[in-house]
């Protein structure tokens, strides 16, 4: 990966969430003159409080950006760790509904290695009661009136409970799925599952790094 000046890492930081607090946060790390060498050079920045994780972002197409999504809550038990993650749903838009989506997912940290770790619970809706998620991309997705952010959970995100990092390692891109989901079922949804599945792979190889120290 090619590194990147802080300030254009800051800059992604403030695209990548639509929330005004992250703006906020990164004009105040952009006006600190010193940074730490090694953290310049780290593929996760720390900014504000917040942590960036880069990822491939995709567009209709398969058109392909490498953009950052920004860890919003990380909290580590014995078991797993809990994650909200925003990121950008969708470039196919108009900027004035060009909403972010964050995701609640919660990964293992018993698995014996990292590439067995797995998705203990994901949502973009409610957990024990919180509302842990959003959905940014339309509902129903274009052109799709059946494909509810409803369907689209039951149907896509609840199936992913349960994969593991070397699932989503071996994923193809664009257009594909992991082993295990139905293709038929969310066919006209290309560009959601995409961007949903890489921000996963991303999110798990954070996770590696952090929990297994790899």
């Amino acid at each position: 990966m090619q590194t990147m000046s802080r300030r254009d890492l800051l800059k992604g930081m403030a695209l990548a969430c639509g929330s005004a607090a992250l703006p906020i946060a990164a004009s105040q790390a952009l006006a600190t003159e010193s940074v730490d060498e090694a953290e310049e050079q780290s593929e996760y920045i720390q900014a504000g409080g917040y942590t960036l994780i880069p990822y491939t972002q995709y567009a209709s197409g398969g058109i392909k950006t490498d953009v950052y999504a920004v860890i919003l809550f990380e909290n580590s038990n014995s078991t797993f760790t809990k994650y909200q993650v925003a990121y950008t749903s969708c470039t196919c838009r108009d900027a004035a509904s060009n909403y972010r989506s964050v995701m609640y997912v919660e990964l293992l940290n018993t698995k014996p290695t990292a590439e067995e770790a797995t998705i203990r619970w994901i949502t973009y809706g409610e957990n024990d009661g919180y509302i842990a998620g959003f959905w940014g991309d339309s509902n129903p997705v274009h052109g799709r009136p059946d494909y509810t952010a409803e369907y689209m959970e039951e149907n896509f995100v609840a199936k992913l409970v349960k994969h593991s990092k070397a699932d989503f390692d071996a994923w193809g891109g664009y257009g594909t799925q992991i082993e295990g989901i139905d293709t038929d079922a969310v066919a006209g949804a290309t560009v959601s599952t995409s961007n949903i599945t890489s921000v996963l792979q991303a999110l798990f190889a954070y996770h590696a790094a952090k929990y297994y120290n790899k």
